[in-house]
């Protein structure tokens, strides 16, 4: 295990997330007049042909700060809280943990997937149904979640996949399942030094024959390799087949997480080139990034993070998700890959 790779993931995550008009909206989710404003005016805009919509905004001084991460950083950071606190990972103790977060508190803002699954709870119902029964299974809402899975089995790729596949269970199924197995299991392998490419393809590997997220990775993988004229031209090809509007939904997991491989391989895991690349995809601007900076910053570790960047990001506002809030990114990353002992055989060691 190397705790600069796992800082680098999460760090990586968040500056991803950062990035984009979606966190624009997110940082603002509790704006109260603000927001209704904007959605109130923006359909008369609409109604008039007006081309330029209105944006995010709070009257007066505010302390927001415009950099922070939003929703992927703060569902990562919520996985990581429930690994550690969790008596023991199997499906039933991490629903447990998960409730406190997204059920038990209140004022939750959530995507469509996890929305689904509290609906699911608080009928009583329990995991399975809660992901299977799901109008969006398929989405990449569970992903961030995998980044910490993986750090928390650094190294160990097949325990990472396991755990990440009971945790998805709670607001997925199949295809966003598998996407946070792929992710978990590249994120545990990248954050103990393994080769990136090797990382990359092991992981692919986990995913279903002829599933829809299978087709994604084959479809990027016949657009990257052989690519001579470089990673920027490269861009139009892959928008051209996976960024036409079919989906009025942009977090489609057999789309975003094959596009944030190819672009991690593009790159060969540099940070800053993956996140420019990344942000040039505005369909996918809402998860994309953060996929491409975790696996990036996974594999250069924290060192690749200016510290610019990390003032803005390490702290965590929950700004969705408040029990996370006050969170440091770095801290976390840190105690996911300490040894301890196996939780679900106290007295035995993880590693």
């Amino acid at each position: 295990m190397r705790p600069e790779n796992a800082r680098g993931a999460l760090l990586g995550l968040a500056m991803g997330d950062a990035l984009g008009l979606p966190a624009e909206y997110h940082r603002h989710a509790r704006a109260g007049w603000g927001r209704g404003v904007l959605w109130e005016k923006n359909v008369d805009l609409d109604r008039q042909r007006i081309s330029r919509p209105l944006l995010p905004f709070v009257p007066g001084h505010t302390e927001l700060n415009p950099l922070c991460g939003t929703d992927d950083t703060e569902t990562a950071a919520t996985a990581a809280l429930v690994l550690l606190e969790a008596g023991a990972h199997d499906l039933r103790s991490l629903f447990q943990e998960w409730r406190t977060h997204y059920v038990d508190t209140e004022d939750v803002w959530c995507g469509i997937a996890e929305r689904g699954a509290v609906l699911h709870a608080l009928e009583g119902r329990v995991p399975p149904v809660t992901g299977t029964d799901n109008p969006v299974y398929w989405d990449d809402g569970a992903v961030p979640a995998a980044v910490s899975v993986g750090l928390f089995h650094s190294g160990d790729t097949r325990k990472a996949t396991e755990t990440v596949t009971e945790y998805a269970r709670i607001t997925h199924d199949r295809d966003g399942v598998w996407a946070a197995g792929a992710m978990a299991h590249a994120i545990a392998a990248l954050s103990a030094g393994e080769d990136l490419a090797a990382a990359l393809s092991e992981a692919e590997r986990t995913v279903p024959d002829d599933s829809w997220l299978r087709r994604g990775f084959e479809r990027a993988a016949a657009i990257v390799p052989g690519r001579a004229e470089g990673v920027f031209a490269t861009v139009p090809s892959l928008i051209d087949a996976f960024g036409r509007p079919g989906y009025s939904h942009g977090g489609v997991a057999p789309e975003t997480l094959p596009l944030a491989f190819a672009i991690t391989r593009l790159v060969e895991g540099d940070l800053t080139s993956g996140l420019q690349t990344a942000a040039l995809f505005p369909r996918q601007s809402d998860s994309l990034p953060a996929m491409v900076g975790a696996l990036c910053g996974a594999t250069g570790g924290d060192d690749a993070v200016p510290d610019t960047w990390r003032d803005h990001v390490d702290l965590v506002e929950g700004v969705l998700l408040p029990r996370v809030a006050g969170q440091r990114l770095t801290e976390l990353a840190d105690r996911l890959v300490t040894p301890r002992t196996n939780v679900d055989h106290p007295g035995a060691p993880t590693r």
